[in-house]
């Protein structure tokens, strides 16, 4: 069972929006760090056009149109089936502690522990400086990017359509 960690295509936005959709029930639902009602608004049929967009943007099928941002979006792929991805992208927020943020990583829950996640961190980031956003309460993922060199610098912000704090790890 090798993992494969390719560039994204077009093609793939149904395979990441699902694994985006799974990995928002089993780190953000069920563990109560989100409302279902919150998650669940984003339906797959809006994720897949998220994603589409996205993926269209990144293979350059398209010019990055206003509100959007061109990022680079990875997966990980085991017996044809996406079950990771990560994307990221020039920090674009003022006063961005570094120029690259890994703005998402998320591996399927059967999936963990496995490599998968550190193979696409490597994929997307290798040892460069970077910056991401975290929940506050997400203590695995926290040790995950304390493993990569990540520490948090103190920086917290409120996000207000999931209703949680996040906080900002940095290398």
């Amino acid at each position: 069972m090798a993992t494969v960690i390719r560039t994204a295509l077009v093609a793939d936005a149904p395979g990441i929006a699902r694994v985006h959709w799974d990995s928002h029930q089993t780190t953000y639902v069920r563990p109560g760090r989100v409302d279902r009602e919150r998650v669940e608004a984003w339906t797959m049929v809006i994720r897949i056009s998220f994603w589409t967009a996205n993926l269209a943007i990144a293979n350059d099928v398209y010019p990055v149109p206003e509100g959007f941002h061109r990022q680079a979006i990875w997966v990980a792929v085991v017996d044809d089936e996406i079950v990771g991805f990560a994307t990221t992208s020039r920090g674009h927020e003022p006063g961005a502690p570094r120029e690259l943020e890994l703005e998402a990583i998320y591996v399927l829950e059967g999936h963990h522990g496995t490599g998968v996640g550190q193979a696409l961190v490597d994929a997307a980031i290798g040892d460069r400086p970077a910056y991401l956003w975290a929940l506050d309460d997400n203590p695995r993922a926290h040790a995950f990017y304390r493993r990569n060199g990540f520490e948090l610098d103190g920086a917290e912000q409120f996000d207000e359509l999931w209703q949680v704090t996040e906080v900002r790890f940095v290398r």
